[in-house]
């Protein structure tokens, strides 16, 4: 298949797979016997929690595309619009559900091709982000694994900083090795304008993910919260987060599965058994992706607008 075709096609299959992860939560929840819901201790949703989740990912949306556009011009010295941003970040969000997760990463490269940016510096800065994302993961483990394991806070905070210390050494010299490899491949002209990207401005960008990582673990939370009627605890909402940021980081590295289907559910659950009744964890895990797959198909819907509304304006 052409380039132009896969490009033609990308969306609908995009859609395709997000509808086929629906098919598959539905399948799951059916699975979960009545009896068994029964027996859990289910709680009336309060008015306040859609709007308050919608609020919070809307947020943690936003947030994504202006600290993704700030990495983007550190490191290639192109300064897009907000909007440009945005699409730039639901090519990433809708491109996960393809098995490889690169096509993503394909299609952000053609929308920054546009703005004069290099593939080689596109490759650079997508690479730079996701090393940020996992700094940033790393930060939210480190604080939430302290706070639900509070007699290995030790142990967690000397073997956290020493994670810490080396994923920002490596960061900062991503560009330079990124750099190097490709002048190896016969690239000359790599150089990297813009701001300074030294370990203050790696710790700043992962400052933010961390933020981000925050946020979708505090939604995770109120989700459980909402759905159970558990007491609430500094323990409980802190293993929360941590299952969270670990089932995210899990599903990331899950190449074969779209968005991490299943694995990240699996890894979340996994990590919140010493702290909740497995039936609960895995509920309130599937509810947790249906409300992402909604959002992500609602970037599918916002990304192919986007995309058709410049190419009619292009001819």
């Amino acid at each position: 298949m052409s380039q132009s075709s896969a490009s033609r096609y990308s969306p609908l299959y995009t859609i395709a797979t997000i509808l086929l992860a629906i098919a598959g939560l539905v399948y799951v929840i059916g699975g979960l016997s009545v009896e068994s819901l029964e027996q859990l201790p289910l709680k009336q949703l309060s008015w306040w929690v859609l709007p308050a989740i919608t609020v919070l990912h809307l947020a943690f949306l936003l947030l994504s595309a202006e600290i993704w556009r700030r990495v983007a011009r550190a490191l290639t010295g192109v300064w897009s619009g907000f909007g440009e941003a945005y699409l730039q970040v639901a090519a990433i969000v809708v491109g996960k559900y393809v098995p490889g997760k690169i096509w993503g990463f394909v299609a952000r490269a053609g929308q920054m091709h546009r703005q004069q940016v290099p593939v080689h510096k596109s490759v650079l800065t997508g690479i730079v982000e996701q090393v940020l994302i996992l700094v940033g993961a790393a930060i939210v483990a480190i604080g939430a694994g302290i706070a639900a394991f509070p007699e290995h806070t030790k142990t967690i905070g000397i073997a956290g900083l020493a994670l810490l210390v080396g994923a920002v050494i490596v960061t900062a010299n991503v560009p330079a090795m990124t750099r190097w490899l490709m002048r190896k491949r016969g690239y000359v002209d790599v150089a990297i304008t813009g701001e300074k990207f030294d370990w203050a401005g790696v710790l700043r960008f992962a400052v933010g993910y961390a933020v981000l990582w925050l946020i979708s673990g505090v939604i995770f939370a109120i989700i459980y919260f909402a759905l159970f009627d558990v007491a609430v605890s500094i323990e409980r909402i802190a293993a929360l987060i941590l299952a969270n940021t670990t089932g995210i980081v899990v599903g990331f590295f899950a190449f074969f599965a779209p968005g991490g289907l299943g694995v990240r559910e699996a890894a979340t659950t996994a990590v919140l058994a010493p702290f909740l009744p497995l039936r609960e964890a895995l509920l309130a895990a599937i509810v947790f992706r249906a409300w992402l797959v909604l959002f992500d198909g609602a970037n599918a819907v916002i990304l192919i607008a986007g995309e058709s509304r410049r190419a009619m304006n292009s001819k």
